[in-house]
C-alpha cells in the first residue's frame, strides 16, 4: 500500500465523528455541535450512516443543517467499517464544499471503528485529515440496563458486549441526555463509567438543554490526537449476533387523510402503541425513530428505551 493517497483539500481537514448504541442522540448532538462550529465562522460537512435506505437521520441533519449551508451525505445499507470506498466518495461529495470540518456518525451497532476506518483514512490519506477525539455518546438508561446490570433488559448477554467495546474504543465517553437526571445520578454514572475505563475522558452533556456541549467542541477542537484505540480483542461471533438480535427496519410509507390531523399526535400514539407491543411480547427497544414530512415540514419522534416517553421535535404538522 502506498504511503498516501490525494483528496483534493486545501488544509487538513478536521475528523469529528461520534459513534455510540442506538439511541443515545448522536445525530442531534452533532447537528447541535455544526451548528455552533458555524457560529464559530467554520465550514461543516455531514455525513450519516445506517444498515438499510430511507434514513431517518439524513432527514433529521438536513432539516437542521441545510439552511446553514451544510452539505449532508449518507452512507447506506451497511455501516462505513463494510462500505468503507463508498463511505471515501460521499466524502469527496463533501470535499468539493471546501469544508474546515468534517462530522459523522457510524451506525449505531458498529465497533472496530478505529481500525476498520479510522487507521486506514490516516494511512491512506493522511495528509488530508486530521483526527479529533474519538467520542463514543451513552446513554444513562443503557448506562445502568447494559453496563451495571442494574435494571432488566431482554437483551442478550452480546449486546452488553457490543456496548461495552463501543466505550472500550472511545478516546471521550461522553453521557448524553443528562437534563433527564439528577446532578447526583450523572455524577454516580460518571464515577461508575470512570472506574472501568479509567483511561478515557469523561463528559456530562445535555444537547437539548446545551449543558456542557461547547466544553465538548473545545476538547473536540483542542488538538488532542483522536481515533487511537485499536481494540486489542474484539468476538466477532459475539459481535455478529449482538447485531443479529438487535434487528432492523426501514421503511417509507404515504400516508393520506380526509381530514387535516395532527402529526405530533399520530407519531406519538403510534410509538406508544409499539412499545406496549414490545412489552407483551417480551421485545426490547434499540430506537424507534420517524420522520413526518408534509409540504416541505418535517417533523421527527424517537423512543430509545421501553421506560422512556417519547420525544418529538422538528416543526408542527396539521
Amino acid at each position: 500500500m502506498s504511503s498516501s493517497k490525494t483528496l483534493s483539500v486545501k488544509n487538513p481537514v478536521k475528523l469529528i465523528f461520534a459513534g455510540g448504541f442506538l439511541g443515545s442522540g448522536k445525530t442531534t448532538a452533532l447537528a447541535s455541535l455544526a451548528k455552533r462550529l458555524i457560529q464559530r465562522n467554520m465550514r461543516v460537512g455531514f455525513i450519516t450512516n445506517d444498515q438499510s435506505e430511507n434514513l431517518v437521520d439524513t432527514v433529521i441533519a438536513r432539516q437542521m443543517l441545510t439552511e446553514l449551508g451544510v452539505p449532508v451525505e449518507e452512507v447506506v445499507k451497511g455501516c462505513f467499517c463494510c462500505k468503507f470506498d463508498e463511505f471515501i466518495a460521499h466524502v469527496e461529495k463533501i470535499l468539493v464544499h471546501d469544508p474546515d470540518v468534517l462530522m459523522g456518525e457510524p451506525v449505531g451497532s458498529c465497533t472496530d471503528f478505529v481500525a476498520a476506518v479510522a487507521n486506514p483514512i490516516k494511512i491512506q490519506y493522511k495528509e488530508a485529515f486530521r483526527f479529533a477525539p474519538f467520542s463514543i455518546m451513552v446513554d444513562p438508561d443503557r448506562v445502568r440496563e447494559l453496563m451495571l446490570d442494574e435494571t432488566k433488559t431482554e437483551f442478550p448477554e452480546d449486546v452488553a458486549y457490543l456496548f461495552g467495546k463501543q466505550m472500550e474504543e472511545a478516546d471521550t465517553i461522553v453521557l448524553n441526555k443528562v437534563d433527564l437526571i439528577s446532578s447526583e445520578e450523572a455524577d454516580r454514572l460518571l464515577a461508575a463509567i470512570g472506574e472501568r475505563f479509567g483511561d478515557k475522558k469523561l463528559m456530562a452533556v445535555s444537547d437539548k438543554e446545551g449543558h456542557g456541549m461547547d466544553e465538548w467542541l473545545d476538547d473536540l477542537l483542542s488538538g488532542r490526537p483522536g481515533a487511537n484505540t485499536v481494540l486489542r480483542q474484539i468476538d466477532y461471533d459475539r459481535y455478529a449476533h449482538a447485531e443479529a438480535v438487535l434487528g432492523w427496519l426501514n421503511a417509507a410509507v404515504l400516508m393520506s387523510a380526509p381530514e387535516p390531523f395532527g402529526a405530533s399526535h399520530f407519531a406519538r400514539t403510534l410509538l406508544l402503541e409499539l412499545r406496549e407491543a414490545f412489552n407483551q411480547n417480551e421485545g426490547e427497544i434499540g430506537h424507534l425513530k420517524m420522520v413526518i414530512t408534509s409540504a416541505g415540514k418535517s417533523m421527527w419522534a424517537n423512543l430509545t428505551h421501553l421506560a422512556s416517553e417519547p420525544s418529538i421535535k422538528g416543526r408542527q404538522i396539521i
